[in-house]
Order: C-alpha cells, then structure tokens, then sequence
C-alpha cells in the first residue's frame, strides 16, 4: 500500500537558500568528525555531507528517513516512523556504528546502539556520514561507521530581523498527524532557539502475508504511536573568538509494538521511551593558532517495555560526559589533542545491579603536510574501562595524495585498529549475561580515488574499498534448554565496494537539478565457529545486503522542486547458515513541493509518497513494510 503525505509549513522568514542555484565543490565542504575541521577533499577517508538542503527535501520526520538516502547506510526498518530502526554500515552491526550529536556519543551503554527513531530532523542541520572506524578518536563502538549530527547552529538573521516563526502541518496515510512549530530570538550576542513537534499514527498499514496456503490481504495490528518532542538551542557568542553553546532535546514516544508476523494476533505490547540529552560546548579562539574546546553531556534515558501481564520490565540509563581538547593549527601542521571521561549506569529488572562504568581516555589527532601534493594524518587514543578492568589502544594512520596540479584527484587510504566494549546486556543480562567478557576488535583498511571536475556539470566520482577483520566478537549462543549466554568467539571479515557520484547543474538561475548516488558490493562473513557443528562458519552475517544501489533527483523550477529517490536493497540471508533468504527490494519515493513568498512570510506545499510502485516487501523477516 502506497502512503502519502502532504504538508503544508509556513515561516515569517525565507527559507534558507545557501545551496539554491550554486554548484558547489568539495573545496568548500569542511567535514569537522575528524576534529580537524578537513576539506572534505584532503580527508584520508570516504565521507558523505548530508546538507541542510537535502534534509529538508527528504519524505519523512525523522534520522532514518534522512540517513536511507545514503549510499553506505543501510537501515534495518522494523515498522513505520516510530518502530525499531538500526544502522549497519559496511557489513557491521549497530553496535559496531558510532552515532555522534554535535560530536557527543549517543550510543547507548546498553546495547551499544542506537535506535535512530528516537531522532526528529527538526534540529538537523548538517550530517556527517565517515565510511570507516575511527576508535582513535572516539573509542568505543566505531568500528564500521560514524555518523556525526550536527544541530541547527543559526548565526544573526539577516537585516534588522532579530526574531522568526516557523510552523507545519502535515497530514498522512494510516490517520498519520504531525504537527511541529519553531521560535528563534536573537538579542545582542545572545540568540535562542525553541521548538515542538508532535506526531500521531494508526500505523494500520495494509501487506500480504503468505500463509502457505495462499498469500491474504492483512492490516497491521497493534501499530499505533503517540510521540512528541521539545528542544533548545541557546548560544552566546563573547565575542569574535569565544561562545557558548547549550543544547537540550527531549524525546517522549508511547508505541504500540506489533512484533514479528506469524499468522496470529500480536500480543498487546507497548515500549514507551523518554530520552534527555544536554550538551554544553565552550569554544576558545586563545590565537591565530590555538584554541580549546569544552564539552560537557548529560543523557537520562528511561524505556519501559511490557507485554500484557506477562513481562514489565524497565531500563533506566543515565550518562555523565566531558570531554576537552586543544587544536593547534597552521598551514603545514596541526594537531588536536585532549582527554575525556565518561560516567555510566543502568537501573533495571533485567540487569545485575552492578551495570557501572567510567572510562577515561587520552586521544591525539594531527595531520602533516609533507608536499604540496602529500598529508598524512595520524591519530592515537588510549581508553581505559573500569567494570572490565581493561585499557584499549587504538590508532589509524591516514593518507591523502594529490599528484596532478591540473587535475583534481585524490588518492587516498588508512589503516586503523578499533575496538567496542562489551554492552551491560552483555556482561549482566539477568538470564545469561557474561562478566569475563572482553572487548571485541578489528583492523581496518581502506583505500580509493576521489577526482572532482568542474566541465558542462559540477561534480566528482569517488571509489572505496574497505576491508574489516573483526575479532573477539560477542556471540550469544545457547548453553542449555532456552539458556544463552555470551561469550568472545565470533570472527568475520567484511569487504565494501563503493562508486558513488555526484553531479549538479545551474542551467538558469531559475532551473537547476542534483544527481547524487551509489553503488554498494558487500561481503560480510562469519570465519569462526561459535560451538562444535556451527552452520554459521564462512557463512554471510544476517540482513547484510550483498549489492546495494541508491540515486537521488533533486530538480528546481522557479517555485517548483521534485525530488525522487530511488534505492535498490540485494538479496539478504535471515538465518546463519545462509538457507533462506530475502527477495532484492526497488523502492521508489518522491515529493513536489511549491514555495511562494510573500513580504516576510514564506510558505510552501509539499505532497509526499513513499514506496511509489506499491511494492510488498520486508527489510526484516516477519516485519512487512507499507
């Protein structure tokens, strides 16, 4: 069943329009997960800019909606918007993907991952997408990707404006509401910005379900969600070379949870999830050279989980950060270096009282200018975890070489070591949980070319190989009867192809259109045996798709923009010894939308629609999508 929605936002300021009508190069684009703040050109690594632009343009409320236009992220979708929604990144887990927030952890010490529902787009402005680990900068977690989200961040409003509005409506398939409103004030150096978003869905989808007898008509049961979110951005700008940014974002979401299909009626499931997360930045410019950044993060996170009158169980996790480093940097050399500590417990009845942590680390990263054509960048972090009893090193060494003045290419590779610690499900879990564990580790390699041109369209096309050979991976596997129990035994080795491209054309001032996309070859693979027998030995690791492919359209006329995406998801396993397998999915999703502007008002219509050709299809086995 197709599902539609339509839009309507209004704003008494114009719609930001730094992109519109400019082709862009990627001398312009400054990628700042690296700590360097890098010309995305010069980094050492594949990375992909999701710009505030094409945030706006995408269908959807929320991280995944955004994060599925990506080429080397694929998102494994239990449901609709406010359902289960992970990431994996070149073969890995969710687990294995360290997801940022203005460069502040948000994985969670529960389960190592994140569940990216939990994530309007309202205060998106800006993400960075890193394609390889980088533990030598962040630690724990980052052995397949990074994703970094940058928040709305607005300087001074143009002229002598110093407030602005901004509200939208919208209105969708399954009874699907939503509702947001922004406030941004400016007042000498300090400016503040507010905002709300509610949302509520039936979430009765209708799907086929194969019985084995003949393949029915179904509505989703026990779909419906209830979500709001609140938020603030405040900034104090000192002066020219000093601010202080705050930023607070609440997440309240009531979700019925229809589970796998099986033929039966879902059991009456409900999770309710309330997270809070502060960041506090201080930002010192001390010379021409030198400055020191501060950061200080506050996470209280509750979920509560029940299914009927059978299970009721919580989880509370509250975490305490700070991190502070100092850059120094000039034309030919720079460095940033730093310490940070972490707090962490967890408060359940399905955990040990003992789930605590503290972890301190020491990271360096620097770059070397070596020729005009040459820049390596070495990176090493120390971290030490305390309910584990064990210290980590991990490094990377990075290399980017431009050998043509004339033309624009860069060669460029790293090689890395990354770790993740085991998650208090891991080392606690009530029924199961193993204290001994020990971190899990991989050696990563990655290498390409990214050549730029600037001819009839702007544009470049970038190759990637990457290759990962994880050890000491955390398996659960059974012991006895229904009894699992985790233990270090898992290897795999994943090997990523990548070609991706990026096209874009001013043809008029009024008409322009971007072309951007990928093709993805992936080969993710069990080696070990996790116990005597294992069907799973050199088999592909689960919901890994072996190819992907995924091409953006934007197209701009006057007043009018069109925007289709187009994503194709190859052929996925759903049990370890690679029996039984998913269909390939081509999904197609576009939107119109008509911009008007009157005075100081801006308003626009948008009319939505996801999956356009009407396909019937899972990314999960037993979770059918709309």
């Amino acid at each position: 069943m197709l599902a539609a929605g339509l839009a309507i936002p209004a704003s008494i300021i114009a719609q930001d329009s730094t992109y519109y009508g400019k082709d862009y190069s990627l001398d312009e684009i400054n990628v700042t997960a690296t700590k360097l703040d890098t010309k995305l050109k010069d980094v050492s690594t594949r990375i992909d800019i999701v710009s505030e632009r094409n945030i706006r343009e995408a269908n959807g409320t929320r991280l995944p909606d955004i994060l599925k236009t990506v080429p080397e992220v694929f998102i494994k979708s239990y449901g609709l918007t406010s359902s289960l929604q992970t990431i994996s990144i070149n073969g890995l887990g969710a687990e294995h993907t360290l997801v940022l927030y203005d460069g502040v952890k948000i994985n969670s010490y529960q389960n190592s991952g994140v569940d990216l529902s939990l994530l309007p787009k309202e205060n998106i402005e800006r993400i960075e997408v890193i394609n390889n680990g980088v533990s030598s900068l962040y630690g724990s977690s980052a052995l397949g990707g990074v994703v970094n989200i940058v928040s709305k961040n607005r300087g001074f409003l143009s002229g002598n404006r110093n407030a602005a509005v901004d509200a939208s409506i919208t209105r969708g398939s399954f009874n699907t509401n939503f509702y947001s409103i922004g406030l941004y004030h400016q007042l000498s150096s300090f400016n503040a910005r507010a905002y709300y978003t509610a949302e509520t869905s039936d979430g009765n989808y209708e799907y086929h379900y194969d019985n084995g007898i003949e393949n029915i008509l179904k509505k989703r049961e026990n779909a419906a969600y209830s979500l709001f979110d609140i938020g603030t951005n405040l900034q104090y700008i000192i002066n020219d070379k000093n601010y202080i940014r705050y930023i607070s974002t609440y997440s309240d979401q009531d979700k019925d949870v229809p589970g796998i299909e099986t033929g039966t009626p879902p059991s009456p499931t409900n999770q309710l999830d309330r997270n809070w997360n502060n960041i506090l930045i201080l930002e010192n410019t001390l010379s021409n050279r030198l400055s020191l950044k501060s950061s200080a993060n506050f996470q209280n996170n509750y979920e509560k989980y029940t299914v009927g009158k059978y299970t009721d169980n919580y989880y509370r996790n509250v975490v305490y950060a700070a991190t502070s480093e100092l850059q120094f940097k000039e034309t030919n050399y720079g460095f940033t270096t730093g310490y940070n500590y972490s707090y962490a417990q967890l408060n359940s009845n399905a955990v040990a009282n003992s789930a605590l942590r503290n972890e301190h680390a020491l990271f360096i990263s620097s770059f070397y200018k070596v020729t005009d054509g040459i820049k390596v960048y070495p990176s090493a972090r120390y971290d030490y975890i305390s309910d584990i009893d064990e210290g980590a090193f991990t490094y990377k060494l990075g290399l980017n070489y431009q050998p043509f003045r004339s033309i624009d290419l860069s060669l460029k590779g790293n090689v890395g070591k990354n770790f993740r610690a085991p998650s208090f499900n891991d080392l606690y879990w009530a029924t199961g949980g193993n204290e001994n564990l020990k971190s899990e580790h991989s050696m990563n390699y990655e290498t390409g070319l990214l050549y730029s041109f600037r001819s009839f369209t702007n544009g470049h096309i970038e190759f990637t190989y990457t290759h990962i050979d994880a050890d000491n991976k955390v398996v659960w596997a059974p012991v006895s009867g229904t009894i699992w129990k985790p233990d270090n035994i898992a290897e795999s080795v994943s090997n990523n192809f990548a070609v991706n491209t990026s096209l874009a054309k001013t043809i008029r001032p009024e008409l322009s259109f971007e072309l951007n996309g990928g093709i993805q070859f992936t080969s993710s693979k069990k080696t070990s045996e996790s116990y005597a027998g294992d069907p799973s030995k050199d088999k592909y690791v689960q919901y890994v798709p072996r190819q992907s492919a995924k091409v953006n359209l934007h197209v701009r006329y006057k007043i009018t923009g069109i925007n289709i995406y187009y994503s194709h998801t190859g052929i996925r396993y759903t049990d370890a010894g690679n029996k039984n397998s998913l269909s390939p999915v081509n999904l197609v999703d576009g939107n119109i939308t008509f911009s008007a502007k009157l005075f100081d008002i801006a308003s626009s219509l948008k009319l939505e629609v996801n999956n356009l050709l009407d396909t019937d299809y899972e990314l999960i086995s037993g979770y059918p999508l709309p």
